[in-house]
C-alpha cells in the first residue's frame, strides 16, 4: 500500500468516526429536548398519584365554574377568612377531582355555599402535579362543612 491509499483510508475512517459523533450527538440531543417539552405533561402524569400535603382552609367561595375546552372540571376560589384587624385578600384556586366517587355532592355543597355565601371549611389533598383531564390545580377538595 503506497503512502496516498494509506491516507485516503483514514480520512474515510475519521469521517466515518465523525458521522456517528454528530448522529449520536443528535439522538442525545433530541432526547433531551423531548425531555423538556413534554417533561412537565410527564411528570403531570405521575406526580397527580403522588400525595404532596393535605389541610383544611376557612373561608368564602366566590367563584365556581365548570371549565375546560375538552375535559370540563369544576374549579373554585376561595377567599381566605381575615383572621386580624388588618385587610388581606388571598384568593386560593383548587379544583374538584374529576375521578372523586363524591363529586356530584362535593359540587352541590359548593354551590350552596356560594349561593348562600356562607363561611366553610375545606379539607384538601394537594398533589405532586396536575393533569388537566382531572382539574386545573394541585389541589383537590375533599370535604366542606358549613361554619355559620
Amino acid at each position: 500500500m503506497n503512502p496516498e491509499e494509506t491516507k485516503e483510508k483514514r480520512r474515510e475512517q475519521y469521517k466515518t468516526k465523525q458521522r456517528k459523533k454528530l448522529i449520536i450527538s443528535w439522538i442525545i440531543l433530541g432526547g433531551i429536548l423531548f425531555l423538556f417539552i413534554f417533561g412537565w405533561f410527564i411528570w403531570g402524569i405521575i406526580g397527580v398519584n403522588i400525595d404532596y400535603g393535605h389541610g383544611e382552609r376557612v373561608g368564602r367561595i366566590v367563584k365556581i365554574s365548570e371549565k375546560g375546552l375538552i375535559w370540563k372540571s369544576w374549579e373554585v376560589e376561595l377567599v381566605i377568612a381575615q383572621q386580624s384587624g388588618f385587610m388581606t385578600t388571598y384568593v386560593w384556586k383548587f379544583s374538584v377531582d374529576r375521578k372523586d366517587l363524591n363529586k356530584e355532592n362535593l359540587v352541590q355543597e359548593l354551590h350552596e355555599a356560594f349561593y348562600s355565601s356562607r363561611l366553610v371549611r375545606i379539607g384538601y389533598e394537594q398533589k405532586a402535579g396536575h393533569v388537566p383531564w382531572r382539574g386545573s390545580t394541585s389541589y383537590f377538595i375533599k370535604k366542606i362543612t358549613f361554619l355559620e
